[in-house]
C-alpha cells in the first residue's frame, strides 16, 4: 500500500487533501535531515576532549548540578541522569578546574541514558574567546 492510500484509509480525505499532507509529511522528514547533518557536520569539524568539569544547568523549571565528560569549541556532553528532552534550550555554567566560569545558552541536541549533549547556541564574544582558548588548552 503506498503512502497517498494509507493517508486516504486514516483520514478519509479526497485526493487533493491527501496530497497536501504527503508534502506536509515529506518537508518535515526533509527539515528534520538538514537539521541533524548541520549537528554532524558541527561535530565533525570540532575535536571532543574528555574532562571532568562541574556543570550548572537552568532549565528555567529546575537547576541541575552535573559533570561534563567532554567538551568542544561547538558543545559538550553532560553527565546527568535528571529528564532533559531533546530540542530544550538551557542555560548552562561550565566550571573550569581553576574555578573559571563559562556561560552559555545551549540546545539539547542528543539524549541518551548517561546524559545529554548540547550545542552551544549563544555565548558572548568575551566568554567565547575564553572559553576557545581554555579548550585549545585541553
Amino acid at each position: 500500500m503506498d503512502k497517498l492510500q494509507i493517508i486516504k484509509e486514516i483520514f478519509d480525505t479526497d485526493s487533493q487533501t491527501d496530497k497536501k499532507i504527503l508534502a506536509l509529511i515529506q518537508s518535515e522528514k526533509n527539515n528534520r535531515k538538514t537539521k541533524e547533518n548541520i549537528i554532524q557536520i558541527d561535530e565533525r569539524e570540532t575535536t571532543r576532549k574528555p574532562v571532568s568539569l562541574r556543570v550548572n544547568i537552568n532549565t528555567g523549571k529546575e537547576r541541575i548540578t552535573a559533570m561534563a565528560e567532554d567538551v568542544s569549541m561547538v558543545g559538550a556532553f553532560i553527565s546527568t541522569n535528571k529528564k532533559i528532552n531533546q530540542g530544550e534550550k538551557i542555560a548552562v555554567r561550565l566550571i573550569s578546574p581553576a574555578g573559571e566560569e563559562f556561560d552559555f545558552i545551549s540546545e539539547v541536541v542528543r539524549v541518551d541514558p548517561s546524559g545529554i549533549g548540547i550545542l552551544i547556541k549563544s555565548i558572548s564574544a568575551f566568554q567565547e574567546e575564553r572559553f576557545h582558548q581554555f579548550v585549545k588548552q585541553l
